[in-house]
């Protein structure tokens, strides 16, 4: 599903891959219309989805990496540090190393509160509108015609 400029398209339909009825291809009446809406919901809901989903599967592996490469190097200093703050002073290095881990237990309780309180949400745009779009329209093939009565 793909336009002329090599870029995914957005709507199912231009693609030939959703079925339609009535003449010329536009369901004539909501009865009609209902598999119609439903398959190109799908096939929108799918497109979004898979979209979604690729772009979150990369962001986590280069987030694992760059979060692994971060820690080793934080380890590495602050085992440095302890050695050079109990070798500057009185104190025992363990004492240091239960300093330490004091400090960072109170950073990353605040950092998870921070985290759980702006979580994102998928929010799917074009399938949203896509359905209000559909509503409306059900709606007005619902209503009696002057021409039918």
């Amino acid at each position: 599903m793909s336009n002329f400029s090599g870029q995914p398209s957005l709507n199912p339909a231009e693609e030939g891959e959703l079925p339609v009825g009535g003449e010329g291809g536009i369901p004539q009446n909501w009865k009609e219309a209902i598999p119609c809406l439903i398959s190109s919901r799908i096939a929108i809901i799918r497109t979004e989805s898979k979209d979604a989903v690729g772009g979150l599967v990369g962001k986590i592996v280069l987030l694992g990496i760059a979060a692994f490469c971060l820690l080793l190097v934080w380890l590495l200093l602050i085992t440095g540090a302890i050695g050079a703050i109990a070798a500057a002073s009185t104190w025992e290095w363990f004492h240091v190393a239960f300093a330490a881990a004091g400090a960072h237990a109170l950073i990353a309780l605040i950092a998870f509160l921070i985290a759980r309180s702006r979580t994102p949400t998928i929010r799917f745009p074009i399938t949203r509108d896509e359905f209000k779009k559909d509503r409306e329209w059900l709606n007005q093939l619902k209503k009696p015609s002057s021409s039918e009565g």
